[in-house]
C-alpha cells in the first residue's frame, strides 16, 4: 500500500512539469541568487557606486583623492568642480550608493577632514566606504586617523519630521509590490478557469471583446491592489511614524501605478498559461525571482553589479523607486516622471499584449 501510494504521487508529480520545476529547479535558482548576493557582501566587497568631491586643495588632500580614485575597488564618480552638495544630491536621488567630500586638510588630525554623505537605509555602504578610506589613508600616510570622518545624511537632513530609520521607508515599497504581485497573480488565475469553461468565449463580443473583458478584470485587480498598498502606508505612518502629510497625491500615484503594473503583468501571465497549476508554478517563479533581484528581499546595493543591472527589468525595482523617492528622498511627482512612465506604461503594455494574445487564442 505504501509503495503504491508513493508511486501514484510520484506519477502525478512527474506528469505536472510545472510542479517539477517548482519543486526541484526554483529552490536551486533562488539559492543561487541569494548566494551571489551574500557572497558579494560578506567580504565587504560590495559593488558600490561612490561619488567623491574635493573641496580642499591642500597637497596631502589632493594627492589622497587622486590615489584613492585610481585604486578604488568600486565605481567611483568624480568631477573637478563638484561640491558636497553635488555629491549629496547624487546620493539622495539614488544615482550613487554613498558619497564623500574631502572638506579639510587630512594632514590635520584635529578635526574631521572627510564628510561621508550617506543614505541612512544604506548604512552598510557607508561603513564599507569608511573602511576602505581608512585602509587607503593608512597605506598612504602610514597612520590611522580616528577623527577622520563626519557622517551626514544626504536625505533631507534639515527636515525635522524625517524618521530615524530610513529602512522603514524602503520596505514600504518593497513589501507593497511583493504582495501586490502575489495578490494579482492569484486573482488573475480565475481567467484560466473561465477560458477553460468557455465563459470567456460567451463574454467576448466584437473586435475589442478581449480588451473589454480583461480591462474589467484589470480594473478590479488594480482597485484591490491600490487598497492593499494604502493599508501598508497607513501601517507605516501609524506604527512607524513615516511622514505622509502633504504627500497624498504622490503616494496615490505610486499605489495606483504599482497596482496597475502588478495587475497587467498578472493578466499577461495568466493569458500565456494553459492551466491553473501551470499558472501557479509560473507566477510563483516570477514573483519570487522578481522580488529577489528587484530589491524586495535584499537591498539592491548589496548585490553584484550584474545582478543590479538585471533588477531594472523587474516591477519591484520601479515600485521601490517610487515609494522611496517620495518618502525618503523627497522627490516630487515631476522628478519621478521616469518611474511613472515605467509603472503606467508597463501596465498598459501588459494589458494590450494580454488582450491581443487572448483574442488570438480564442479565435484559433
Amino acid at each position: 500500500m505504501i509503495g503504491a501510494m508513493f508511486q501514484i504521487m510520484w506519477l502525478r508529480l512527474w506528469r505536472d512539469k510545472g510542479a517539477l520545476i517548482l519543486a526541484f529547479i526554483l529552490p536551486g535558482f533562488i539559492f543561487a541568487v541569494f548566494a551571489a548576493i551574500f557572497a558579494n557582501a560578506s567580504g565587504g566587497s560590495l559593488d558600490l557606486r561612490v561619488a567623491m568631491a574635493l573641496e580642499n586643495d591642500a597637497p596631502l588632500s589632493a594627492s589622497f583623492a587622486e590615489s584613492f580614485a585610481k585604486n578604488a575597488d568600486f565605481t567611483l564618480t568624480h568631477e573637478v568642480n563638484w561640491t558636497q552638495q553635488d555629491v549629496a544630491e547624487r546620493v539622495r536621488l539614488g544615482q550613487d550608493d554613498v558619497g564623500f567630500a574631502i572638506i579639510g586638510d587630512i594632514a590635520n588630525s584635529n578635526s574631521p577632514a572627510i564628510l561621508i554623505l550617506k543614505d541612512p537605509s544604506r548604512e552598510v555602504a557607508a561603513t564599507v566606504l569608511k573602511g576602505q578610506i581608512r585602509e587607503a589613508f593608512a597605506a598612504q600616510i602610514g597612520v590611522d586617523a580616528p577623527q577622520l570622518f563626519q557622517d551626514v545624511s544626504a536625505l533631507t537632513p534639515d527636515n525635522p519630521s524625517i524618521i530615524k530609520d530610513q529602512s522603514v521607508t524602503y520596505y514600504v515599497g518593497a513589501t507593497a509590490i511583493l504582495f501586490l504581485l502575489f495578490s494579482a497573480m492569484q486573482g488573475a488565475n480565475l481567467t484560466i478557469e473561465e477560458r477553460r469553461n468557455g465563459i470567456a468565449d460567451r463574454l467576448m463580443v466584437g473586435p475589442i471583446g478581449a480588451l473589454g473583458l480583461l480591462t474589467g478584470k484589470f480594473t478590479f485587480l488594480t482597485v484591490i491592489g491600490f487598497v492593499q498598498a494604502a493599508i501598508i502606508i497607513a501601517v507605516a505612518h501609524i506604527f512607524f511614524s513615516v511622514p505622509v502629510n502633504g504627500l497624498w497625491i504622490a503616494l496615490g500615484l505610486a499605489c495606483l501605478g504599482s497596482a496597475m503594473l502588478a495587475s497587467g503583468l498578472a493578466l499577461l501571465v495568466s493569458t500565456l498559461c494553459q492551466s491553473q497549476p501551470q499558472m501557479h508554478t509560473v507566477s510563483t517563479f516570477i514573483v519570487l525571482l522578481s522580488s529577489a533581484i528587484g530589491g524586495s528581499m535584499v537591498p539592491r546595493f548589496m548585490m553584484p553589479a550584474w545582478l543590479q543591472d538585471i533588477g531594472h527589468v523587474t516591477p519591484n525595482f520601479w515600485a521601490i523607486e517610487a515609494f522611496y523617492g517620495i518618502l525618503a528622498r523627497g522627490q516630487s511627482v515631476i522628478e519621478l516622471w521616469p518611474v511613472w512612465c515605467i509603472l503606467y506604461g508597463g501596465a498598459a503594455l501588459c494589458l494590450i499584449l494580454a488582450a491581443g494574445i487572448s483574442h488570438k487564442m480564442m479565435r484559433v
